[in-house]
């Protein structure tokens, strides 16, 4: 198994983050990411990518054993909810948007060195698909395996032996979360892959099962309005209930105290 390599980078102390509850979100670019992601490829450490938006950190907030979860993952801002949230806490907004939708795409295109693929998750039939998209999007990748997410926890066992005879160097896991996260957190030391993110709806992106929002509503970041007008009985509660939740509790933690936001680097006491 690669060696795990540490969620923060030593050296990176001029990039902060905001720390929430034990939840650590770095306030990193995606060009500092790919350096991260190419250094776990190449020294064959293990890095755990999460994209934290409004309704991972609520469920973190809520959820004790989540929020232990995440501490083994490199976690990067995804979305307006979270950017208010830095704003609020920090006093500025992260410096970029990293949603895994963009940024997984980008770093295959611009990953110039073969790298293998396995695809965990989504409806059956839907990573094979994505398969077959991202290898043509991407010829100098190769995906080594996939696997739909509809697992009982008892067949877990036979899901890793299945990642770890194709020692994929990615692992893209698209279970929702918090299962996806979960997933990876539970399983690392199992698991023969060097970089494992969860990637939610990515593979039915992917696959052309499911449509992103247009360019317009992602330029002014209402990504969340496209998607739950397209399935507002899924996404309902999201959308509408937890928003309102995750708004009190996050008013709460400030009127609390100040946020316990640390450089990258630095040691808890």
């Amino acid at each position: 198994m690669p060696d795990r390599a540490l969620p923060t980078a030593s050296g990176a102390a001029s990039v902060d983050r905001l720390e929430l509850e034990g939840v650590c979100v770095a306030d990193i670019t995606r060009d500092e990411i790919f350096s991260r992601l190419r250094d776990a490829l190449d020294r064959r450490t293990q890095l755990s990518l999460g994209f934290c938006n409004a309704n991972m950190l609520l469920k973190a907030l809520c959820t004790p054993s989540y929020a232990a979860a995440l501490r083994g993952f490199l976690l990067v801002s995804d979305g307006l909810g979270i950017d208010l949230c830095s704003a609020l806490f920090r006093g500025r907004f992260f410096r970029q948007n990293l949603n895994g939708t963009d940024l997984i795409p980008a770093f295959l295109a611009a990953e110039t060195a073969p790298r293998t693929l396995f695809l965990l998750g989504a409806k059956p039939g839907i990573a094979e698909a994505a398969a077959r998209n991202l290898t043509l999007l991407y010829p100098q990748h190769r995906v080594v395996g996939v696997r739909h997410g509809y697992f009982a926890a008892a067949e877990t066992a036979e899901v890793v032996a299945a990642i770890n005879a194709a020692s994929p160097d990615i692992l893209l896991v698209a279970l929702g979360n918090p299962g996806q996260e979960t997933f990876i957190a539970e399983q690392a030391h199992r698991l023969d892959a060097r970089v494992l993110m969860g990637v939610g709806a990515l593979l039915d992106y992917a696959a052309g099962a499911a449509t992103r929002a247009p360019a317009a509503f992602r330029l002014v970041r209402l990504e969340w309005l496209f998607r739950l007008l397209r399935e507002p009985r899924r996404l309902g509660r999201r959308y509408t209930v937890d928003i309102v939740l995750f708004v009190v509790m996050i008013l709460r933690l400030r009127l609390a105290g100040p946020a316990r936001s640390r450089p990258v680097g630095v040691a808890r006491s």
